[in-house]
């Protein structure tokens, strides 16, 4: 009878543990975003867009918001690796004046 040893060197288990903070990371980033635009706004609003349904101001406003999702979707793997706290406000950029009325009226 022979025994696998299954063992875990401090590397694996730190490459683990920056997985689990890029997942965690990650998915608070979705969570945030969606928190300002759901799924169901986001596809209205482009959906409104590409009708050309929106004002000037609103396309403007609109393209801001898509440059924040950028920026969110851009941040959280630093987030992640520097070990800073996903769950903290200041570790995100700011939702820009206007997105999150505009999403709420799609």
């Amino acid at each position: 009878m022979t025994f696998k040893l299954d063992i875990q060197t401090a590397d694996d288990l730190a490459q683990e543990a920056l997985q689990k903070a890029k997942d965690d990371a990650r998915a608070e980033c979705r969570n945030r975003i969606v928190a300002v635009c759901d799924e169901t706004a986001q596809i209205n609003l482009a959906a409104a867009v590409a009708a050309g349904m929106l004002t000037a101001e609103q396309v403007g406003i609109y393209r801001i918001g898509l440059g924040w999702v950028d920026q969110m979707r851009n941040s959280w793997e630093g987030i992640a690796v520097e070990g800073r706290d996903p769950q903290d406000d200041a570790n995100w950029p700011a939702v820009p004046p206007g997105v999150t009325e505009l999403a709420s009226a799609f």
